[in-house]
């Protein structure tokens, strides 16, 4: 008698195979976490850059006034840093927001089909 035992390990690799040739209409939640991220990423990006190009603005003006006791000029540059990275969460929640307005409809036509399929699965 050959009977085969099928570990939880193997049961999960074999799962992401069969996701790999199912259709791409086939795993709706899959598509809803590619569409959030394209909503949310761009407004991401862009405060980690302002956050990022702001820190190091700022730091140079510190290192202006403590390591060369240039007192103007350190708060000349160390202000518009401080003023970058201020500016940082209102450029994502601007950014996000207009690619929220933008997908919305997809993402509710979506998450609607998921939450109906899944909800027909469980009865």
């Amino acid at each position: 008698m050959n009977t085969l035992c099928v570990t939880e390990r193997e049961q999960k690799q074999a799962a992401q195979i069969r996701r790999q040739y199912r259709g791409p209409q086939a795993d709706k939640m899959a598509q809803l976490k590619k569409l959030d991220g394209k909503v949310k990423r761009p407004g991401k990006w862009a405060a980690l850059f302002l956050g990022a190009a702001g820190s190091l603005v700022m730091g140079a003006g510190m290192s202006l006034v403590m390591v060369w006791q240039n007192m103007q000029q350190g708060i000349a540059l160390g202000i518009p840093g401080l003023l970058l990275m201020l500016l940082a969460y209102p450029v994502y929640g601007w950014i996000t927001g207009r690619r929220k307005r933008k997908y919305a409809e997809q993402v509710l036509r979506l998450s609607g089909e998921v939450l109906t399929g899944s909800s027909q699965a469980n009865q």
